[in-house]
């Protein structure tokens, strides 16, 4: 029997039944068996070392202008982040004594309804999963384009923007909440927050202990990424994260996202969970940026991530334009300018049919109308 690192999931069988190898895992197989899947590209031998870092160095060169010596760096760093991917899926570790201890007592005080709702569109957040959960109301982050922010101060929830960035945790309860049929996104109307941190991990770990398949959404910060990760691993098949990295220049992602953490540490958390053994998805909605900066999103995230990346616009960009802020609306401009349809024709051009690459109906809507409905 031979050592292999999975490059592509794919479903094998097994005498156990059918099983699903996702990317990063360790397989071992005779020389016989894994023939095919080497020659498919869904497999490499162990010695991948080499192999990884030769691949990287030509990306970043060819994609990204990295200079020789930039390039072997990076490579060099995706392949220590792919070999501790490897060590860490081939093991589970349970949740620890404290932190149950930390769930028990959480429960017996939990007071309120059940937070999981279902999503009534199967567009938005509704292409992503069916159900979701939030279990607090206001985000420091304070996006600019926030729909929770507006739709909260729209209905008189909270007084203004500045107000939304108060966090209050909610009263709810989810010690006995039921497996749901399709995934559930959570949260959707806050983030994970260092704040709301100590009852997102409790309530988590309730619904994943149903059954339930969770994906874990955020502007991630690495302290809770890092919570996370340490007490979950025994759920890895059944939750995913979503990291939103919507660009890679700090002022622009301080203008529309004050108080989110950057690009550096968003992208600190995608490789740490990556290396963690977890599935990772990233959603580059809203792109804060035009075509040249999405594409080098791509290239830069896509070795860490195991599922796709999502690709959208930001929803009612142009009301921005009238604002009463002559910042806010100088930026709305130059981002409308960055994501015409022909810009965005051009991303897809540029992106379209590259593995992990989705678009959401922002974009998918452009794609229609310029080839006569097929998206």
């Amino acid at each position: 029997m031979n050592s292999y690192l999975v490059v592509k999931s794919f479903e094998a069988r097994t005498p156990s039944g059918i099983k699903v190898w996702r990317g990063g895992e360790a397989i071992s197989l005779s020389s016989a068996r894994a023939a095919n899947l080497v020659r498919s590209g869904l497999i490499i031998e162990s010695n991948v070392g080499k192999a990884i870092f030769e691949s990287r160095i030509q990306t970043l060169r060819d994609k990204l202008g990295y200079s020789n010596g930039e390039a072997r760096i990076a490579a060099a760093d995706l392949v220590a982040s792919s070999l501790r991917r490897h060590e860490s899926t081939k093991t589970v570790t349970a949740p620890s004594g404290e932190f149950l201890a930390e769930v028990d007592e959480f429960n017996r005080t939990a007071a309120g309804k059940n937070p999981v709702t279902k999503i009534p569109s199967d567009t938005g957040a509704g292409e992503l999963a069916g159900y979701r959960c939030n279990v607090g109301k206001g985000c420091s982050h304070g996006c600019l384009y926030c729909y929770a922010e507006k739709n909260a101060t729209r209905f008189n929830q909270v007084e203004n923007a500045e107000a939304w960035r108060e966090e209050v945790s909610k009263d709810v309860d989810t010690q006995t909440v039921k497996k749901y049929a399709e995934p559930i996104m959570f949260p959707t109307t806050h983030d994970i927050t260092p704040e709301y941190l100590p009852a997102y991990r409790v309530h988590l770990y309730n619904l994943l202990e149903a059954g339930n398949t969770v994906l874990v959404v955020s502007k991630p910060h690495i302290e809770s990424i890092q919570a996370i990760c340490s007490e979950f691993s025994s759920f890895r098949d059944n939750m995913m994260f979503r990291f939103t990295i919507g660009g890679l220049d700090r002022q622009v992602m301080q203008h529309w996202e004050p108080g989110a953490p950057l690009f550096e540490e968003r992208f600190r958390c995608l490789k740490y969970a990556f290396e963690q053994g977890y599935t990772t998805s990233v959603s580059a909605e809203p792109m804060l940026g035009g075509r040249d900066e999405a594409v080098k999103l791509y290239y830069l995230l896509e070795p860490y991530i195991t599922r796709e990346i999502w690709f959208g616009k930001m929803n009612n960009i142009g009301g921005f334009r009238g604002s009463s802020d002559p910042e806010v609306a100088e930026k709305a401009k130059v981002l409308i300018a960055l994501q015409t349809d022909d810009e965005i024709m051009a991303l897809v051009g540029s992106l379209n049919g590259l593995p992990k690459v989705q678009w959401k109906d922002s974009i998918k809507e452009i794609i229609a109308k310029r080839t006569g409905g097929n998206a």
